[in-house]
């Protein structure tokens, strides 16, 4: 399955450098493992691997790493649209968990449902992968505001 929506236009590559550039400063992205699993215009992909300090004692992925990582890549999707470097900060979130995370590996796939001056509006879906195949395990629903530098 593939990572990449289908668009009909390419990321401009400075933007994916820049991107590149601000996820490899993200502690918190260091921290659990994750990898940057597909860049497109208004899209990003990050995973993670099931590392124990992710995971409760039951072996799934923790509620709020699903939630950070959801968070992550709607902000990282969000600035895809914008050549110059901007940030954004998540002034309304909602998450649905759907099942456990529990797996190979943990992937948010966000996708920019409205783009806009001051506010954007994302979607991340989460899934698990296990023998090749990916289990949405929550949907979540970001509202964000760009940042003033």
């Amino acid at each position: 399955m593939s990572t990449f929506p289908e668009t009909t236009y390419m990321l401009d590559p400075q933007i994916s450098e820049r991107i590149n550039a601000s996820f490899g400063r993200q502690k918190l992205m260091q921290f659990y493992g994750a990898t940057i699993e597909g860049i497109d215009n208004g899209f990003m992909a990050i995973a993670v691997p099931p590392t124990d300090f992710l995971l409760r004692t039951s072996g799934i992925f923790h509620g709020g790493v699903i939630a950070a990582l959801a968070d992550t890549a709607g902000g990282y999707a969000a600035t895809t649209l914008y050549p110059q470097d901007v940030s954004f900060l998540t002034i309304e979130f909602k998450i649905n968990f759907l099942r456990q995370a529990k797996g190979e590996k943990l992937i948010a796939k966000a996708t920019v449902i409205k783009g806009g001056a001051t506010i954007t509006v994302v979607q991340t879906d989460l899934f698990i992968l296990n023998n090749d195949k990916e289990a949405q395990v929550a949907t979540s629903l970001i509202t964000l505001i760009k940042a003033s530098k």
